[in-house]
């Protein structure tokens, strides 16, 4: 338990009048969570301004309101403290890492960016590390671990807010974990969210970065320069682990400082990796030929990056770790088969950009062995707009049947989104479907797809929710994939 004064000072805010005893239970970014002794951050968000609910956060018994420089000072009680922030994200962060007693001090923490492969890479990294004996914490969009054993991640955000980010934190230092490894969205790394701020990083793993939430970066530059603060972020001797994938490269490097050093595969450590369709990968790397389980040159080259990153922080030679990865156990929802007595190959990922689009579709072509190619797949709403159409383009290059179906609408129209996915699409071999209930589109791919057919269902991967407007559905796409194959199966053996 902390003071506030001490919780002040750690946003620089040194106040004396401040009762040196007044304690603080809980540091919220929601008023009905408050309880008696919060401080409330007073947020302005997208769609809410955290201002008008000052008084909310009061009546569940704050004693402390911070807002931003901006806000007007509204009427308190006098026994509540008042404070305003130029960077109110940023000291949330701060001061929630105060409260718990600042816990990445204690863990060696390596973060994890890019735009496609963070989750697969940090639990291909996690795996490592667990196998080498090391109690390691981990945090993706699919997995947690807080050092007492994994399960799947409790929270929507891949990178949750800075007072669950540092709870999680702080869990992992009272079970005993001494590396912790942390998957960064741009939302996180961006200053406007700040979520990991007052977190030094022993080592970043950059994977490839491409376009993604142009909605809210504005610009690829944009984009890329909140990616760059991880390596910002980066200990005096940290490490940046990348490679020539990364049509970036070059703004990640120049951001490192004389004493951090870089890994660039490709460059620093030539390789050459065999796509083998669903036998795997094979790579040659360091002398060595391993035959990888991995279905994705893109996936074996984050489990290079694993390896090397774990190397490193292990002080050991990459060539001892290599063989790890023919072990690598994949991750949910990500080039997951789903095996059934159809014939069909079914496979769900996640995949929701452009680039991965490009890899998924590129391998359910080279391994179709004449059969048609299915895929279900929408576009989340209120999201990057510009990646729509040219995902529609490449599935409708290769596809004999797209059903275009929800992903997560929110408050835009599936009819306005399907509208954007078909504008490039004039392959007029190709039909197009638009069937809106998720369950239904999947019902539809299954009953047409015969022997030696694929099917590929994109976008959902592991989520647990599809969000339409303000409610949050529950949803398991491998649950709703499994039922509709096995009353196909049914159906046909009926016949």
């Amino acid at each position: 338990m902390k003071t506030l004064r001490t919780l002040l000072s750690a946003i620089g805010i040194n106040d004396t009048s401040v009762p040196d005893t007044q304690t603080i239970e809980q540091i919220c970014q929601h008023s009905q969570r408050c309880k008696p002794f919060s401080v409330f951050f007073a947020f302005k968000g997208l769609r809410t301004d955290g201002s008008h609910y000052i008084n909310d956060a009061i009546e569940h018994g704050a004693i402390c309101i911070i807002a931003e420089e901006s806000t007007l000072r509204p009427r308190l009680p006098a026994s509540v403290h008042y404070y305003t922030v130029k960077h109110p994200h940023t000291a949330f962060a701060l001061m929630c890492s105060a409260f718990y007693d600042y816990p990445q001090r204690q863990l060696v923490i390596v973060g994890v960016s890019g735009t496609d492969g963070k989750s697969t890479t940090s639990d291909y990294l996690y795996q490592i590390l667990q196998r080498q004996g090391i109690k390691t914490g981990l945090l993706t969009t699919v997995n947690m671990d807080d050092g007492s054993g994994k399960q799947e991640s409790p929270f929507r955000q891949s990178t949750p807010e800075a007072d669950q980010l540092q709870e999680f934190l702080y869990r992992c230092t009272q079970n005993g974990a001494t590396h912790v490894i942390l998957e960064c969205t741009s939302h996180a790394l961006s200053k406007t969210f700040d979520r990991l701020g007052g977190i030094e990083f022993s080592a970043a793993i950059i994977t490839k970065v491409t376009s993604e939430h142009l909605e809210f970066h504005h610009s690829l530059e944009e984009y890329t320069n909140a990616k760059v603060n991880l390596v910002r972020a980066l200990k005096e001797n940290g490490i940046l682990v990348t490679s020539t994938d990364n049509p970036r490269i070059s703004a990640f490097s120049e951001a490192l400082t004389p004493t951090q050093k870089a890994i660039i595969l490709g460059l620093d450590v030539p390789m050459r990796i065999e796509f083998m369709g669903y036998q795997g990968v094979v790579v040659e790397i360091l002398g060595k030929r391993i035959h990888t389980p991995l279905l994705l040159p893109s996936l074996a080259t984050n489990a290079l990056l694993a390896v090397f990153c774990a190397a490193d922080l292990l002080h050991k030679p990459a060539e001892d770790l290599l063989p790890l990865i023919e072990q690598i156990e994949p991750v949910k929802g990500r080039m997951q088969l789903i095996e059934n007595a159809l014939g069909v190959r079914a496979i769900i990922d996640f995949a929701h950009t452009v680039d991965a689009y490009e890899g998924i579709f590129f391998f359910a072509n080279r391994t179709s062995e004449g059969g048609n190619l299915i895929a279900v797949f929408g576009s989340a709403g209120e999201r990057d707009t510009t990646k729509r159409s040219p995902m529609g383009k490449i599935a409708n290059r290769y596809c004999s049947t797209i059903i275009l179906t929800e992903e997560d609408p929110r408050y835009e129209g599936n009819q306005v989104i399907f509208s954007d996915l078909r504008f490039l699409m004039h392959n007029s071999a190709c039909t197009v479907l638009e069937i809106e209930d998720r369950r239904e589109a999947i019902k539809k791919a299954v009953s047409i797809a015969q022997t030696g057919d694929t099917i590929l269902f994109l976008g959902k991967g592991h989520e647990k929710t599809i969000e339409r407007e303000s409610e949050k559905i529950p949803w398991d796409e491998i649950t709703e994939v499994k039922h509709a194959l096995r009353a196909e199966e049914q159906r046909r053996q009926c016949k």
